[in-house]
């Protein structure tokens, strides 16, 4: 069994090592090279967390890493479980070793076990609609404490995920080199071993990051949240878009090669009265092809007692179905996500640790 970790910062953390760290740490230590990939085919692929059970390493290395490094899990203090005729979804508050929490949510759903994860403690973004942003921003996580997430998880259920979502607390563009440190060992088949086509990156739009990603060759999947067809309703909804506005992001998507499997997700928070209506759809039609772009709309989620979002509704399911009907009659491919998790406040938005402090 795996130990928890508590707030105490001894030791270098496994976790947030590459490859190519603990390849150098190796080196220099006096050990071989390859020895990095057998420790961390012990821990990814084996969930093996006591280095002096890894057998095929020199035992000198094994009391190395013994003294010096932590491989403990972070803890999880809280769960909250639903359960429908489709599935379960469970939504965990974790905390790491400097006493930052977060929340991630897992949802079952027939073969498929999706990790909704989190990359910062807190958001920065400030945009409307979105729970986490009410908390303000923290600080970024460590690609150790992303990766750790789903040990987590998956030591609690006894299962695998199968699919990773980068939507939980905070913008992952905004922490693009933890984040693309954690895909590494994620996607590497030799330790984690989720495929890129099966892990999607989501954003607000941080267009000089997602300039620099190539679109045309990024292998995972990729979201954005645009929830706006004009810049005044987005500006308001998503302070982003003052710096990137809908244009220039439109246009960096519509530049991106057409491609039947790998077309960019247009992520669309409908609003009531805000951005639900038809003239919406219409604008959007106008911006994209359908050879580049799929939409995923998204009902909004909120909390009953919401103080965040007090001045945004849910829009009737009939307005839904509108929208939806327009972007696809216009040959888009469409798609609702009646959220999961939605009784434990686990859905697209709503995530926010509200035990941050108060544990």
């Amino acid at each position: 069994m795996p130990q928890y970790c508590n707030t105490m910062i001894t030791e270098y953390w496994i976790f947030d090592k590459s490859q190519k760290e603990l390849e150098e740490y190796c080196v220099k230590n006096g050990f071989k090279k390859y020895a990095a990939e057998q420790i961390m085919r012990w821990i990814y692929s084996s969930r093996l967390f006591d280095f002096s059970k890894m057998t095929d390493i020199p035992k000198l290395l094994r009391k190395n890493l013994t003294d010096n490094f932590n491989a403990a899990l972070p803890e999880i203090i809280d769960t909250q479980y639903e359960t429908d005729t489709c599935g379960s979804s469970k939504k965990y508050l974790i905390r790491f070793r400097d006493g930052g929490t977060v929340e991630s949510v897992s949802i079952n759903y027939k073969n498929r076990k999706t990790l909704c994860l989190s990359s910062q403690i807190g958001c920065r973004m400030g945009c409307a609609y979105c729970e986490t942003s009410g908390l303000g921003f923290t600080r970024n996580m460590t690609s150790g404490e992303i990766i750790s997430q789903i040990l987590a998880v998956e030591n609690d259920t006894g299962g695998r995920i199968t699919n990773i979502v980068f939507m939980g607390m905070g913008e992952p563009l905004d922490n693009i080199k933890e984040v693309e440190k954690s895909l590494d060992i994620i996607s590497n088949d030799k330790f984690i071993g989720i495929a890129p086509r099966k892990i999607t990156v989501s954003t607000c739009g941080l267009l000089n990051v997602l300039s620099g990603l190539n679109l045309n060759e990024y292998k995972y999947k990729i979201a954005v949240s645009l929830n706006a067809s004009d810049n005044v309703t987005r500006s308001m909804l998503m302070p982003v878009n003052k710096k990137f506005p809908i244009e220039s992001l439109a246009g960096l998507i519509n530049g991106k090669k057409p491609s039947i499997h790998n077309k960019i997700t247009i992520e669309y928070v409908l609003i009531k009265g805000i951005n639900d209506g038809i003239e919406n759809a219409k604008k959007l039609i106008k911006m994209f092809s359908p050879a580049n772009v799929k939409f995923n709309l998204i009902p909004l989620n909120k909390e009953q007692n919401s103080i965040h979002l007090k001045n945004f509704e849910r829009p009737e399911d009939a307005e839904v179905d509108n929208f939806k009907l327009k972007l696809a009659k216009a040959g888009f491919t469409v798609t609702v996500r009646f959220s999961k998790a939605l009784s434990i406040n686990g859905g697209c938005g709503q995530l926010k640790a509200k035990t941050i402090n108060s544990r």
